[in-house]
């Protein structure tokens, strides 16, 4: 039996990742899969931070949504005997977009994003959704669906800092588990220019990383198409024996 745990976006409650557990249900009957709440998580304590939540969820493989695959990479660097395989969603190596990797949301962009979410975060998390779900075909739809989590604005702050400075280039080089990337052509916030640069990130291996592009998705990917990723995910599982 596999452990299955499901790590939501910046800001999004534990439950927008149900449509997506329910799909791994169905395609993999013997696994457990469980969606879990991201912990407040700082720049100040990440180590700790990081720890409590390794603690909170069970051995297996960590499947992260945007900002809880930029987590899912981190602790699966920290804790290799407890976490045999991670998988991304519309999860990038760096968020925000440095001199050596522009395939990400723009500095300026992010920097703006900060700022409004500081001075009027109720404003920020409506132009969040917004984004999550820009050019999908489903967007009104989608966008109902979108859960806030329960962390104040001060919380989600912090969390947001951490998002904009992770940069898991170096642990995705000289990782020793393969890592599955799904990305979504139409992503507003990750571009889809990124899975090029993110194959070669292939760590010990050997292997060329595995990376998977929907032609028709959004950043709301695992709400969009789950049967899709449920597919892409079971793949990978199977084809590594996890």
């Amino acid at each position: 039996m596999t452990n299955i745990n499901l790590l939501p976006g910046w800001a999004m409650a534990a439950q927008t990742l149900h449509p997506l557990r329910d799909a791994l249900l169905q395609r993999l009957p013997g696994s457990e899969v469980e969606s879990h709440t991201l912990p407040a998580i700082q720049l100040s304590s990440m180590e700790p931070d990081l720890v409590a939540l390794a603690e909170r969820l069970s051995p297996g493989v960590l499947v992260g949504w945007s900002f809880g695959g930029m987590l899912a990479v981190q602790l699966q660097r920290r804790f290799p005997e407890r976490f045999s395989a991670v998988v991304t969603i519309a999860s990038n190596a760096c968020f925000v977009a440095r001199t050596d990797w522009p395939q990400a949301m723009p500095s300026d962009t992010f920097k703006s994003f900060y700022a409004d979410m500081r001075t009027d975060p109720e404003k920020a998390l409506k132009r969040f959704a917004l984004l999550v779900t820009q050019s999908s075909t489903q967007r009104r739809h989608l966008g109902k669906a979108l859960q806030w989590d329960s962390a104040d604005s001060q919380q989600r702050l912090h969390a947001l800092a951490v998002l904009g400075v992770l940069d898991n280039r170096v642990t995705l080089s000289r990782g020793a588990s393969p890592v599955l990337h799904c990305l979504a052509a139409n992503d507003a916030l990750v571009p889809a220019a990124a899975a090029e640069p993110m194959s070669h990130l292939a760590g010990t291996t050997g292997s060329p990383a595995w990376v998977k592009v929907h032609s028709n998705a959004s950043h709301a990917l695992p709400l969009e198409h789950p049967l899709w990723l449920a597919d892409q995910i079971a793949a990978f599982l199977e084809a590594g024996d996890v």
